[in-house]
């Protein structure tokens, strides 16, 4: 066979192969779209066979997990001591997890499997911090209540439609705009942007009540020490020793170099402005902590916590006497505690040319730092009075409605809806 000949018997082999990749790729395809319609036809079928109880309440956590908005929703259900089926949908990876991390009084379910369907098709109340009912959506019935916490506050970082990459969950926040019946908010800017994005119907009914996590903020000085304690004890580390909290938020495309902040630094600047010795919980977005705590600065550290492990960043605000962010909301429930609130983002102009904010960062109480150097230096000479005037004047622009008792008011909410009787705790 001659050189051309050869080249000519490739040429078709590779072709027939890109043809086979081709059809291979079509028919995965097709399949998955055939799945996905036989799916929605049988949630369909799910809800409207399925009878709602008057007692059951569903909650739902963005990340699967016993936290946020949700579980102190919860925790104030059970405190009460209502007759009522609470269920709480997670994933597989969970509900393995021993010992459980959910309160004897919550029942599992997988979330997605064929069970999580008949559940939430047969809940009198949804209660969910993002968009996760609309996600593998289960038609909702009339008589049904949705109730959406969120899990921002006075948020920085804009959640407008045109800047979400992910078009899954566009799509789901508009089911989540159509569906709502309260949203949960804890100030008048909050709520604005509520009705500026995915909620501008009036008939979805804004509460501002304050955010149900945040009422922990409010406790009086036992129960933050007991808070404290719990820490430490949890990190196996001394009562007296300072905390740092460092919990920067996601990009969209994964980067990691964002998160170069020096620790050493940090804590030297910490030890000069505020005596005594200081360590730092790193609390990196759960889809990229796992890499990053791997890398062996951050793990052979011993002045650096996994801040990740520990279930509640709430707890871990009021037992912090610092917090560090770069744009994530957290840092707007940290303000209410008064303490220390510090913004390091090297990529401050990309990010806000991609994503964008609802304010100037530089209208917020927080000093900012876009390299290490600035970082340690705004530590070093942070003006406590100054910073205090800052916070009470960011409160009130942004018409905060926080006092402690939004789970409380949740809670006789849920309780207008369900058929259910306080018993005697």
């Amino acid at each position: 066979m001659s050189t051309i000949e050869k080249k000519g018997a490739l040429s078709q082999i590779e072709r027939r192969m890109a043809e086979k990749g081709f059809l291979k790729y079509f028919f995965l395809r097709l399949r998955q779209f055939f799945d996905r319609a036989i799916a929605k036809v049988a949630r369909r079928i799910i809800s409207m066979k399925t009878k709602v109880e008057d007692n059951k309440i569903i909650f739902m956590h963005y990340s699967n997990k016993y936290q946020c908005n949700p579980a102190y929703i919860c925790d104030e259900l059970i405190r009460q001591n209502i007759d009522c089926d609470i269920v709480f949908a997670t994933d597989k990876k969970t509900l393995e997890t021993l010992p459980s991390p959910f309160p004897e009084k919550v029942r599992l379910v997988r979330r997605n499997s064929l069970e999580f369907f008949y559940e939430a098709a047969s809940a009198k109340v949804w209660v969910d911090n993002a968009v996760c009912f609309p996600w593998e959506y289960v038609p909702k019935k009339k008589n049904q209540i949705y109730i959406n916490t969120w899990h921002g506050s006075m948020g920085l970082k804009k959640i407008d439609p045109d800047k979400i990459v992910s078009k899954k969950w566009a799509k789901a926040a508009k089911i989540a705009g159509r569906i709502t019946d309260y949203m949960i908010s804890n100030s008048s800017f909050e709520t604005e942007v509520y009705r500026t994005t995915y909620w501008p119907n009036e008939k979805v009914k804004i509460l501002e009540y304050g955010h149900p996590r945040n009422d922990i903020l409010f406790a009086n000085a036992e129960e933050a020490k007991n808070i404290k304690k719990k820490v430490c004890e949890f990190y196996g580390i001394d009562e007296n020793v300072k905390l740092i909290l460092y919990a920067p938020t996601f990009r969209d495309e994964r980067t990691v170099k964002c998160y170069d902040i020096d620790y050493t630094g940090v804590i030297e600047a910490a030890k000069e402005r505020f005596g005594g010795e200081w360590m730092i919980l790193n609390r990196y977005h759960f889809k990229v902590a796992k890499a990053i705590n791997q890398a062996k600065e951050i793990r052979d550290n011993p002045n650096i916590l996994p801040g990740d492990l520990y279930p509640d960043i709430q707890e871990l605000m009021l037992a912090s006497d610092i917090g560090i962010t770069d744009y994530s909301s957290w840092i707007c429930d940290f303000v209410l505690t008064g303490k220390p609130g510090f913004i390091y983002a090297n990529d401050l102009s990309k990010y806000d040319s991609e994503r964008g904010f609802y304010y100037p960062l530089d209208s917020t109480p927080f000093p900012i730092a876009q390299n290490n150097r600035r970082l340690t230096e705004t530590i070093k000479s942070f003006d406590a009075s100054d910073y205090d005037r800052k916070v009470r004047e960011f409160l009130d622009a942004r018409g905060c409605k926080e006092k402690g008792t939004a789970s409380k008011q949740v809670v006789e909410l849920i309780k207008k809806y369900i058929c259910c009787d306080s018993q005697p705790a």
